[in-house]
C-alpha cells in the first residue's frame, strides 16, 4: 500500500511539473511577443517624435526653404490662402 501511495505521489508530481512547465512556457512566449510589439512601437513613436520635433519648428522650415528650395517658396498671409473644394 505504501508503494502505491509513493508511486501515485511521484506520478502526480511529474504530472504537476509538466503542467507548470507548459504554462510557464506559454507565459514566456506571450511575454516575448509583447516585448517585440513594445520594441516596434517604441521605435515608431521615436520616429514620430523626431519628425514632429524636427518639422514642427518654424525656424527649421525656413532653414529647409533656404537649403533645399532656394527661394522657390514664398510666405503667404492667412488671407491669401484659398480653399479649393473638390466635387468627388
Amino acid at each position: 500500500m505504501k508503494k502505491f501511495f509513493a508511486m501515485s505521489l511521484i506520478l502526480f508530481m511529474i504530472l504537476l511539473t509538466a503542467i507548470i512547465k507548459n504554462s510557464t512556457k506559454r507565459i514566456d512566449d506571450e511575454i516575448f511577443i509583447t516585448n517585440e510589439n513594445i520594441r516596434f512601437l517604441r521605435k515608431e513613436i521615436n520616429d514620430f517624435k523626431l519628425e514632429y520635433t524636427y518639422l514642427s519648428s518654424g525656424k527649421k522650415l525656413m532653414d529647409f526653404n533656404d537649403k533645399f528650395f532656394e527661394q522657390d517658396l514664398s510666405t503667404k498671409t492667412k488671407d491669401q490662402i484659398i480653399i479649393i473644394k473638390s466635387d468627388d
